[in-house]
């Protein structure tokens, strides 16, 4: 599927969705067959006024910074991705459920009995809100580790190799310096000999990583072969060209827009730019033009922000790829949605004597949520076959 054309679609059915979600509480609030007034005045003086004062701070604190922005962020991405409407939803229908249980049963107090049903539903039905919004923050603030072990067919460095791998931090949105100091702690812990950033560095702008000093936790990033990064499609709203490259350089990391750099005489880790870039201006660089002049009896390892066009790696003789993106969906039902997409929306896949791995990512975009998914820093362990 084209990436385009994919996006494009699930944009229009997260619209639809969101108008027949809109409508059906618009049409619940104004009901006549709504004999609770105390409920249908709630709906109409305080769901639409905090709906409608939502969408107005929504365009402001676009285009403001600060810490108010993110607190503002914070509230609306729980509200704008229907954490709480679909339980709503669903305590509905099966208090609709209930109502015709009891009437199909001939009950003589089935009136009451709908009442009683539909209290306990809805308790029921917060109470497990409740749960979903409180493990799901914890999954999306508290990475894992996910290992893998990659067999290469070239000579390594003492025939092994350790790559530590994030991406998609979006710093700037949920992420700010504590939780930044909690990934690098992690990515430390690990003793990796080079660390790989994947691109989706700052979410939208450089405003948080200078007013908070970010360059300092991502300092303290340690691996003794190197840290490289890559841009993402996010960090062009920040100017990749420009200040974000110049303060990872302050950091000691080296970002790579399609370059590659031999790494100990021993590997080659290419850098390529997003491929965003492309609907922007020029196109990137094609992978066989960056590897053309480099020893193909080395190993290459590519860092590609998107998973896309995998067949180019494979062609290209690369021996690993890692890439992230795609968040693995991040909120149920996203990965059946990201399975659809891309060839390989999470995990290692292997394209002839290529490996493959995309990362789930340690940060959010949105809220700051994980539901059938993880945050994760992934630990790579490559060993030399000869």
């Amino acid at each position: 599927m084209n990436i385009s054309f994919g996006l494009a679609a699930l944009a229009a059915a997260f619209a639809s969705f969101y108008a027949c979600v809109e409508g059906y509480l618009l049409l619940r609030a104004l009901s006549q067959r709504i004999t609770d007034k105390p409920r249908r005045k709630m709906l109409l003086w305080i769901f639409w006024p905090v709906f409608l004062l939502g969408a107005g701070l929504y365009f402001y604190f676009s285009y403001s910074t600060g810490a108010l922005r993110s607190l503002y962020s914070l509230a609306a991405s729980y509200w704008g991705l229907f954490i709480l409407i679909p339980f709503f939803i669903l305590s509905d229908i099966l208090c609709l459920g209930g109502v015709l249980f009891s009437r199909a049963s001939g009950k003589a107090n089935g009136r009451a009995f709908g009442k009683t049903f539909g209290l306990r539903v809805r308790i029921i039905v917060l109470a497990l809100a409740a749960v979903t919004i409180v493990s799901g923050s914890f999954a999306a603030r508290f990475p894992t580790v996910t290992r893998y072990c990659i067999a290469v067919e070239k000579p390594l460095p003492k025939n092994g190799l350790r790559v530590i791998l994030v991406s998609d931090l979006h710093i700037g949105s949920m992420v700010h310096k504590k939780e930044l100091r909690r990934i690098v702690s992690g990515i430390n812990s690990l003793g990796g000999d080079l660390v790989f950033i994947a691109g989706d560095i700052n979410d939208r702008d450089m405003e948080v990583y200078k007013k908070e000093n970010l360059n300092g936790e991502m300092a303290g990033i340690k691996a003794p072969l190197g840290v490289y990064a890559v841009p993402g499609n996010h960090d062009y709203f920040g100017g990749v060209s420009g200040e974000l490259k110049q303060y990872l350089a302050a950091a000691g990391i080296k970002l790579l827009v399609d370059e590659a750099v031999l790494v100990d005489d021993a590997f080659y880790v290419i850098g390529r730019n997003d491929l965003s870039v492309s609907r922007r201006g020029p196109k990137r660089k094609p992978l066989s033009e960056l590897i053309k002049n480099l020893d193909s009896s080395l190993p290459l390892i590519v860092m590609d922000h998107q998973p896309m066009n995998l067949g180019e790696a494979e062609a290209a003789g690369i021996d690993l790829q890692v890439s992230g993106h795609t968040h693995h969906g991040q909120i149920w039902p996203g990965p059946v949605i990201t399975r659809r997409i891309y060839e390989d929306d999470y995990g290692l896949l292997y394209k002839g004597k290529t490996a493959i791995i995309v990362t789930s990512g340690c940060g959010t975009w949105g809220p700051p949520l994980r539901i059938g998914t993880k945050s994760e820093i992934v630990c790579i362990d490559l060993k030399s076959v000869r």
